[in-house]
């Protein structure tokens, strides 16, 4: 199956809705019935190392066991001409999770009824031994119709009995909606190869809190940016409403308590979980039908990130762009990289560490009460329910009113592991001058922070080695060799002839624009081609004997209509200018495929 196919088993295909680890996704229509088709992405050459047929027929069992408005229900299923085995889900004509956050702007209320109906589909989905294990903003669609939101792609799904499919140590899904206990058991049993974590409700729940504190913390959950390390073992992150002061105070605290490092703190189960969120969906107070991030603000706020004027940002959006500390490539590599993330994240989370008791008055107008904790559960397994008896030799047909799907995103997140959580009672402490300055600190952009000398600003990049999951993709499914030059537009949001601010330290999206004649780089990186990496600047002072360089690392590609893959790509610019950790340089330049660098 490719994805010039226009015919899936008569039903006629329309266009692609997107694409991921496992399959295809697209828009078929037959007999006047829409259908979202997935389709196993197996590939002759690669010997189907990822199963992709048994997940999609597992996949398959998983939804004929649940029927539930909130979850997408099965149509049908099939195989291609090339024997590829298909799904047919319903089609919903909705909005990712963060699409809706950012168009429709939602009040608190809205949000939290969301989650509740979300909470409600994993209840019912737990009670019947079924486990999602990749709940993320682009796995939740909101129905445009009437805005009831509907779980998607079951590709990472497991039910009792079912057959493991993962060689690794962790179960498929998300780094960055991965609970903290999950790396603490890598980390703990890498020695022994047939060691297999349980994936449990905490789980699924702790992906949930994840889900939350990205919309009410993120007034652009869409755009491709740095974010808090929310499972960060060693620190739980900053409570929603010291990054956005808007957020009410028990829907603040529900979070933290979602994110717990302790599973047991955690809501007992999804169930539980949906009875707290109704709580807060009824509470009176005003401040739940405030908008979770103003309209005006978000576009001040599109405007000024792309003027570069991080100064005038409202402070309680300056936390966002905080950088990650750890990737899993480097934890695991053993390759500590310091950035301002890392000294904020520890700054803010010795900060709610030492002064657990320190008073946070509530902004003017959100007078919310806090809302009790659940109680607590040793374990928190789904019941053991077997799939049901079913045949796949032929194809299968269900008349279901049309929802929706779109291919599950890719999303980067960073890993570390776990000490015990501490304890939250006691009194308020009376904080440093060092303290105090250490949190000013934590508050400012990467700009601010570089202008105000505060210490761990990475505006250079380590030296590296490519890893061999990057190497493998390069040489092996991307068909690149070492020295290989590709010429790119390094920053997509500014045109090929600019002249661009970067912010050392940040995230940059590079892209393969049209009129690019190179034959080589057309066949294996064409136009389109996109390149995500972050921006650094290399001065005289740092080593350099050719002067100061703007060095742009790219670690993931994604080509026209394929999968993301981990490279290894470096671009080195000439420097127009430099001031308070921005770099000023042409916005079209060549890189090349590099083995290590420097």
């Amino acid at each position: 199956m490719t994805p010039l196919e226009t015919v899936i088993d008569g039903w006629q295909v329309s266009r692609e809705l997107g694409s991921g680890g496992f399959a295809f996704v697209f828009l078929g229509e037959k007999n006047g019935k829409s259908a979202a088709l997935k389709v196993a992405r197996h590939r002759e050459a690669s010997g189907d190392s990822k199963q992709t047929h048994a997940r999609t027929l597992r996949e398959l069992t998983a939804l004929l066991m649940l029927e539930h408005r909130n979850v997408v229900r099965p149509q049908g299923y099939g195989y291609t001409l090339t024997g590829n085995v298909y799904l047919a889900l319903d089609y919903v004509d909705g909005w990712t999770l963060a699409e809706w956050a950012e168009r429709k702007h939602p009040t608190f209320r809205e949000i939290i009824r969301v989650f509740e109906n979300v909470a409600s589909a994993l209840s019912y989905m737990h009670s019947r031994g079924v486990l999602h294990r990749d709940l993320k903003l682009s796995n939740v669609l909101v129905r445009k119709s009437d805005g009831e939101p509907v779980i998607i792609d079951f590709s990472c799904a497991t039910y009792t009995l079912a057959e493991e499919l993962t060689d690794g140590g962790l179960p498929p899904g998300t780094d960055r909606y991965r609970a903290p206990e999950q790396f603490k058991f890598l980390q703990e049993h890498k020695d022994e190869h047939r060691a297999r974590y349980a994936f449990q409700v905490a789980d699924e729940i702790f992906a949930v809190g994840v889900m939350l504190h990205e919309l009410l913390t993120d007034p652009r959950p869409m755009e491709l940016h740095a974010r808090f390390d929310l499972n960060d073992p060693r620190y739980a992150p900053p409570a929603p409403r010291l990054v956005n002061a808007r957020i009410p105070e028990a829907l603040s605290e529900l979070v933290e308590g979602i994110l717990s490092r302790s599973p047991s703190r955690r809501p007992v189960d999804t169930e539980s979980l949906r009875r707290e969120l109704a709580e807060l969906r009824d509470d009176p107070v005003p401040g739940y039908d405030v908008p979770a991030h103003a309209p005006s603000e978000q576009r001040q706020l599109a405007l000024a990130e792309h003027e570069g004027a991080a100064d005038s940002l409202p402070p309680e959006y300056a936390p966002r762009r905080w950088q990650g500390g750890l990737t899993a490539r480097s934890r695991w590599a053993g390759r500590w990289g310091v950035s301002i993330a890392g000294a904020v994240a520890l700054v803010v989370g010795v900060a709610l560490w030492r002064y657990p008791a320190a008073k946070r008055e509530p902004p003017v107008g959100l007078d919310v009460a806090s809302v009790p904790r659940a109680p607590t559960a040793p374990d928190s397994s789904p019941p053991r329910m077997g799939p049901p008896a079913m045949s796949l030799s032929a194809p299968y047909s269900l008349d279901t009113p049309g929802l929706a799907l779109v291919a599950a995103q890719k999303e980067g997140s960073t890993v570390m592991t776990p000490p015990a959580e501490s304890p939250t009672q006691g009194r308020a402490a009376r904080m440093s001058k060092k303290f105090v300055a250490a949190a000013e600190c934590a508050s400012l952009s990467l700009v601010a922070a570089l202008a105000a000398g505060c210490p761990g600003a990475q505006i250079r990049p380590e030296s590296f080695t490519c890893p061999t999951g990057a190497e493998q993709a390069m040489l092996g499914d991307l068909r690149w060799t070492y020295g290989d030059r590709f010429t790119l537009v390094l920053d997509d949001r500014h045109g090929q002839g600019d002249q661009v601010w970067f912010t050392a330290g940040g995230d940059v999206v590079g892209v393969v624009p049209k009129g690019m004649n190179d034959d080589r780089q057309r066949e294996v990186a064409p136009v389109g081609t996109r390149f995500y990496g972050k921006a650094y600047y290399l001065s005289d002072k740092m080593g350099r004997a050719d002067g100061p360089a703007l060095v742009v690392r790219y670690d993931r590609v994604k080509l026209p209509g394929q999968d993301e893959q981990p490279i290894c790509f470096v671009v080195e610019g000439t420097v127009l200018a430099y001031k308070d950790g921005r770099v000023k340089a042409r916005n079209w330049n060549g890189g090349i495929v590099v083995a290590r660098w420097p």
